[in-house]
């Protein structure tokens, strides 16, 4: 699969729209999770997941039913700032479907020890998604189309049932689309959409290059390579520490205003909310910032500035990430640095370019080995960044020796 990311530009009523078909989600989801939940309490087994649809299509039709679950929950004043009413119908049913699907596999994955328990979801989580049909989706040159969104066969509203894209061209037409989804950060919609891997680009390779493999050392300050290029972290720049600033005053601002709410016993909303806009803005930034160093950094590594070389093998550790972070000095800069990440954006962009990646294995001594003689220095500490080897007498980098180390592994 080749997977396209987008930012849309709905207007007011889209937007009201999709926040609606995002809010009926949440309550389908927490339908289904009391369905089972019960039934786990009561020890009995869950039944196949085209049972809890009947069960819920049930729910669905029996109005009383649905308002009594959910009178607790919200009131009158929050559905109307919600956008939310009892009723689905006004939703698209594939969208229904897909989150009763979504909350039965994550119990499934419970069951088979893959992850913890799952939980209720909440209307002020900020990070909402819901699926649409890929059947039902229509593109342009500029512009998407999506299921209840906007339906009207008037020829002077026809304008509406089409969405902006912020990219001109980006997503191929006239292919068969899969798992296309829309969600939400809580300042910007994105649309997310996958197309068949055949549709990729491929380069082709130069004639008479020799084939060359490369070893890559990750680190929290720097990512080293077997070619001695260092590349620093973006973490450790200027523009990055003042948005970090800039977060915690804001935070502590976020937090005094919620203590003296609490004291008072007053909801100050409208600052609140511009506080709370501003905080996820500068997240966004920062994410996004992190995200484009991490590709840039890939690419210069896999670019082939030599004429006659060629980057066949790309060799990187593998890090048990977990721990690491158990170290309390260095758990929050583990945690930025996103090596997980890396490694992934790796493998994607290492599969398009048609290049082979081997991860080294766990406890491969990359750091500890000599890259000239071989021999093992069981004695090397965390804090000494230059390795000297006893036996032969070679004095270099350690992070230098360690992505040596690894484009000379044989698996």
């Amino acid at each position: 699969m080749y997977t396209y990311k987008i930012v849309i530009h709905p207007n007011n009523k889209q937007r009201t729209k999709i926040l609606n078909t995002m809010y009926k989600c949440v309550e389908c989801q927490n339908i289904v999770y009391d369905i089972l939940d019960n039934l786990i309490k009561k020890g009995q087994k869950i039944p196949p997941c085209n049972e809890i649809r009947k069960e819920f299509t049930k729910i669905k039709k029996d109005k009383d039913l649905v308002t009594k679950l959910f009178q607790k929950e919200l009131t009158k004043k929050e559905q109307r700032m919600h956008h939310v009413d009892v009723l689905f119908y006004d939703v698209s049913n594939d969208a229904l479907k897909q989150t009763i699907k979504d909350t039965y596999n994550a119990f499934v994955r419970f069951f088979q020890k893959i992850s913890k328990y799952p939980n209720r979801k909440s209307y002020k989580d900020t990070n909402k998604s819901y699926y649409m049909d890929p059947y039902k989706i229509e593109f342009t040159e500029n512009k998407v189309k999506l299921e209840k969104i906007a339906n009207s066969l008037k020829k002077n509203r026809c304008v509406l049932n089409w969405i902006k894209l912020a990219e001109k061209n980006r997503i191929p037409m006239g292919v068969k689309y899969y798992n296309p989804r829309v969600s939400f950060d809580g300042d910007r919609f994105y649309l997310t959409v996958a197309v068949d891997d055949a549709y990729r680009p491929v380069k082709k390779s130069k004639a008479n290059q020799i084939d060359k493999t490369i070893g890559i050392d990750l680190n929290i300050n720097r990512i080293v390579t077997s070619d001695t290029n260092i590349y620093t972290s973006i973490n450790n720049s200027i523009k990055v520490k003042k948005l970090e600033r800039k977060l915690k005053r804001l935070q502590r601002k976020q937090s005094k205003r919620y203590l003296l709410a609490k004291e008072r016993k007053f909801k100050t909303k409208k600052n609140l909310i511009k506080i709370i806009k501003k905080i996820r803005k500068i997240y966004r930034r920062l994410k996004n910032i992190r995200d484009d160093y991490q590709y840039k950094v890939i690419y210069k590594i896999i670019e082939n500035k030599l004429n006659n070389t060629k980057i066949n093998k790309v060799v990187i550790e593998t890090l048990d990430v977990k721990e690491m972070s158990k170290n309390k000095r260095i758990s929050n800069k583990i945690q930025i640095s996103s090596f997980r990440k890396f490694i992934d954006r790796l493998k994607y962009i290492t599969y398009k370019e048609n290049i082979t990646i081997i991860e080294a294995n766990k406890y491969f001594p990359s750091s500890k080995k000599c890259s000239k003689c071989g021999e093992i220095k069981k004695e090397l500490k965390l804090k000494d960044r230059i390795y000297k080897c006893n036996n032969c007498g070679l004095v270099i980098d350690r992070d230098v020796n360690a992505a040596i180390n690894l484009a000379n592994y044989r698996y």
